[in-house]
């Protein structure tokens, strides 16, 4: 069992996560630190390649990527099945299909790498949400660092429902009832609320966004420029760099990421799973709460 301790004076957590830390008997204890750039926290003293037989560290992560969006995980290189255990606590994964550079007999991962025979390479270079060219988006990503290059390599996020709320006011007046346009011709609300606590936030792949229904491209572009700024505005990206272990997930409707340059003469390997557009943890417990009630009616 575990317990949780919060970092003092850190972001008051989620009601739910608090219930659940109160049920904890004591012995390891789950240690939760925010970020300092208001979104995102560090969760030190998780076993990871146990996490799937620890119910209450389940529920407490499930709260905690809730409350900040994103978390950082640091421990020891997993073995794939053991990534892929620990991913699924978020949620029924989407699977990939085989090519030469992934591992055999894993789907579940999708492998980022600086060389092409070991991954994607120059992959995101711009920000975006995983699977923002899905009908139904991919709601969150876990990636897992296998092999840390010397230099570069580091990631990027950014809050997006922060991003929405500190909106100048004419640029918030202009995005409201927007929709973009995908290459791949998928529709998406620019102001797109969370599938599960309502907030919205901006909802934008600066890279691969076709089209703004209703705009001209030069105001199209134009606008998704100015997006793009307020994104990488002063104090709001947290750059993470990368240390071999580290597990991260991301809420892809609360943070947008993006990659940095990396030469392939230095080696790096990322193991990245995503959870499925109908498979994220709320919508197995919004499942359980519909079948309860029916059940209790039935009864």
């Amino acid at each position: 069992m575990i317990a949780i301790a919060m970092k003092r004076n850190s972001v008051a957590p989620h009601p739910c996560m608090q219930d659940a830390a109160v049920s904890m008997k004591k012995g390891n204890i789950m240690n939760i630190i925010p970020l300092d750039v208001g979104f995102g926290a560090r969760i030190n003293n998780v076993d990871l390649a146990r996490l799937s037989d620890n119910p209450q560290a389940q529920q407490a992560l499930q709260k905690a990527l809730l409350d900040y969006g994103l978390l950082v995980i640091p421990g020891p290189v997993l073995t794939p099945q053991a990534q892929i255990a620990a991913s699924e606590v978020f949620g029924a994964l989407e699977e990939f299909p085989p090519t030469a550079s992934q591992i055999p007999g894993y789907p579940q991962i999708f492998r980022v790498a600086s060389r092409a025979t070991e991954g994607y390479t120059g992959v995101g270079r711009y920000w975006h949400s995983d699977g923002s060219f899905r009908a139904v988006p991919t709601p969150m990503s876990l990636w897992h660092l296998e092999a840390r290059p010397d230099v570069g390599g580091d990631t990027l996020f950014t809050d997006l429902q922060e991003a929405y709320r500190s909106l100048p006011d004419d640029l918030k007046a202009q995005v409201q009832g927007l929709q973009t346009t995908h290459r791949n011709h998928v529709v998406h609300p620019l102001v797109m609320p969370h599938p599960h606590t309502g907030v919205e936030g901006l909802y934008l792949n600066v890279g691969l966004t076709d089209s703004i229904i209703g705009m001209a491209r030069d105001e199209t572009e134009a606008l998704i420029a100015s997006i793009d700024r307020h994104f990488s505005r002063e104090g709001a990206v947290y750059r993470h760099q990368w240390k071999e272990g580290d597990f991260v997930v991301a809420d892809n409707f609360r943070v947008a990421h993006r990659a940095t340059p990396l030469s392939p003469l230095q080696r790096r390997v990322l193991n990245r799973t995503t959870v499925r557009g109908d498979g994220a943890f709320w919508e197995v417990e919004h499942a359980e709460v519909v079948a309860d009630a029916k059940e209790t009616v039935a009864g």
